[in-house]
């Protein structure tokens, strides 16, 4: 497949491009200017920004699926906000209009445990967080997503992870219907799980929650 990866130089974009290039995929890496981003061998790299709808627009074409990893950027649950409120939303609309104006027609994108219907599940400690934190914010943004996905009409699929770590890949992704404070998954494990549902002819399901612990 050709492959087009948004958020490429972030954790989980980063290892699902490394991954996607080993196992024989066309690879093409969209990071933001002035980011410092070292291109696993055989993958192209786009510059740009996301909220531009026209770069957005210029480097879709030509691919068979889209990848994003794209999340909002705070240091810390209480620090300042590095992006807009709307940054993944905004985001995935530009990707969406682009899709439907050159015929791509599959996308995977990087959601959370807790988003949308899942919300219930979700754990005193992740609660907390939503309420009174920038991971409400995150999540607010995400619901705006899935919306957005839903609406597309598109061969979608929004993954939902439990805590993410940066423990090295090799665990087994499962799907699941829990969220306790245990619960947590490898970003690694997070983008191989995604590759292997793109690999698919069909998405095993278009919102799963997954863990690994």
């Amino acid at each position: 497949m050709r492959i087009i990866v948004f958020g490429a130089s972030g954790n989980c974009g980063g290892h699902f491009a490394r991954l996607a290039s080993s196992r024989g995929h066309a690879v093409t890496a969209v990071v933001r200017s002035g980011t410092s981003y070292d291109a696993p061998a055989g993958v192209t790299v786009k510059t740009g920004d996301v909220l531009d709808r026209a770069f957005v627009h210029g480097v879709v074409p030509g691919h068979d699926a889209v990848f994003s990893g794209l999340g909002m950027r705070y240091r810390h649950p209480w620090a300042t906000r590095l992006s807009p409120d709307d940054f993944i939303s905004r985001a995935t609309d530009h990707i969406v209009t682009a899709m439907h104006a050159c015929g791509v027609r599959r996308i995977s994108v990087i959601s959370a445990g807790g988003v949308g219907d899942s919300r219930p599940v979700l754990n005193l400690v992740m609660r907390f967080l939503v309420a009174f934190s920038n991971v409400g914010v995150a999540y607010a943004d995400l619901e705006r997503v899935e919306q957005i996905l839903r609406a597309s009409g598109l061969d979608w699929q929004a993954v939902r992870p439990t805590t993410l770590t940066h423990r090295p890949g090799g665990g087994k992704a499962r799907i699941t219907d829990r969220y306790p404070a245990t619960a947590s998954i490898s970003r690694a494990d997070v983008a191989a799980f995604m590759l292997d549902e793109l690999e698919r002819p069909a998405y095993s399901s278009r919102t799963p929650l997954i863990t690994s612990v």
